[in-house]
């Protein structure tokens, strides 16, 4: 089985710490639609056609009319095989969670919500350059049950230079008085390129110690596994049977087309991404792909063992070292001394999984195990 992913890179505005592709600013969302669709029957045969999951990302999905979002809906069943679909997420800004909206969203198939509140703080919102208040962000969440969603996911972010320990722990608790089976729970990154790292280059911001970081991360996993959240995966938690099942596709290098600009796919071997380039994207598509838009690259097996290290070190159940023996003979030699390595020093259990220090120090992890 595979995995479809969706770019919507439409915004009405640029948040300061995004990196992923998007545009702001108003665009024939109906062209767009089009090439996406018209792309989908050019690649249909790029991975296995059994669908396993679906993700309308961004960019802001929630951008979309609900036309654009059935005609979408109604070519991947007549493009795959969706007999054992078991997910479909869509990403939807909290200023767009509008009760009609929702329902009408899950009348098209959509069965999980991934909501970008990011803090349930207006001072942190306005910071982050959210348009969104603390309020619509709860009534987000309460409007998506009231339609129907019981498989819902919320964004937040900690390690503010702008906010403090105690923003982040009323955040949390507003959080668990949602009621919802998951969170993404994810630290401020200066990502380049980003209006942020402008912000830290200028000194308007300056980014928390390691220290501060740490104890807000080591916090929030303590109280999240507290109310029952299983901490799978660095940033991502969960109730029982609630894990992002798309993402997990990812993080076990699963198959997957990525469909529209910027977007990202995987058959097992090759990687291939569409240019960061809306228009581009849309001519390409028009003219039946004569346009090229796209790069690829073969993965060697030096490089699909590094992310096999990369990937697996960001999830909870950790490495498997029979796995790698079997998989990548050529580099266990090196894979199995680094491994009582970590497992000397605190950094891995027995069973290849992480220790809470481990967790604090993922990075050491991939770089020693690397090749």
């Amino acid at each position: 089985m595979s995995s479809l992913y969706i770019h919507i890179p439409f915004c009405r505005h640029k948040c300061i710490y995004c990196a992923f592709y998007s545009v702001a600013g108003k665009r024939d969302t109906d062209l767009y639609v089009d090439s996406i669709v018209r792309e989908m029957h050019a690649r249909k045969d790029f991975a296995d056609k059994n669908l396993y999951t679906v993700y309308f990302g961004g960019g802001t999905p929630s951008l979309l009319e609900i036309k654009h979002v059935q005609l979408i809906m109604q070519q991947i069943h007549s493009v795959y095989n969706t007999c054992g679909l078991q997910e479909v997420t869509f990403e939807i800004n909290a200023e767009d969670a509008e009760f009609e909206y929702l329902k009408a969203l899950k009348q098209t198939g959509i069965n999980r919500l991934s909501i970008g509140t990011e803090s349930f703080d207006n001072e942190n919102l306005k910071s982050l350059n959210r348009t969104h208040g603390a309020l619509q962000g709860i009534r987000a969440a309460e409007n998506a049950k009231a339609a129907g969603f019981d498989n819902i996911s919320i964004d937040l972010m900690y390690s503010l230079p702008f906010s403090s320990f105690e923003k982040w722990q009323k955040d949390l608790q507003t959080f668990l008085s949602l009621d919802v089976p998951h969170v993404s729970c994810y630290t401020l990154m200066v990502d380049e390129g980003t209006m942020l790292e402008k912000l830290v280059q200028k000194g308007k911001y300056k980014p928390l110690s390691e220290e501060e970081s740490l104890r807000q991360a080591d916090y929030t996993t303590d109280v999240l596994q507290s109310h029952g959240y299983i901490h799978y995966e660095t940033s991502s938690y969960c109730k029982p049977g609630f894990h992002s099942k798309h993402n997990t596709v990812y993080w076990t290098e699963g198959q997957y087309t990525g469909l529209g600009a910027g977007a990202h796919s995987f058959d097992g071997t090759v990687r291939y991404w569409n240019k960061n380039d809306i228009d581009l994207y849309c001519r390409a598509m028009q003219t039946n792909g004569s346009q090229p838009c796209f790069e690829y690259e073969r993965l060697s097996g030096e490089q699909m063992y590094n992310e096999y290290v990369m990937l697996h070190s960001r999830m909870a159940h950790g490495l498997d070292a029979d796995y790698v023996k079997k998989r990548f003979p050529l580099y266990y030699p090196h894979f199995a001394l680094q491994l009582k390595k970590l497992i000397s020093c605190g950094l891995l259990n027995n069973d290849c999984s992480l220790t809470k220090q481990g967790w604090h120090l993922q990075d050491r992890i991939i770089l020693e195990l690397a090749v």
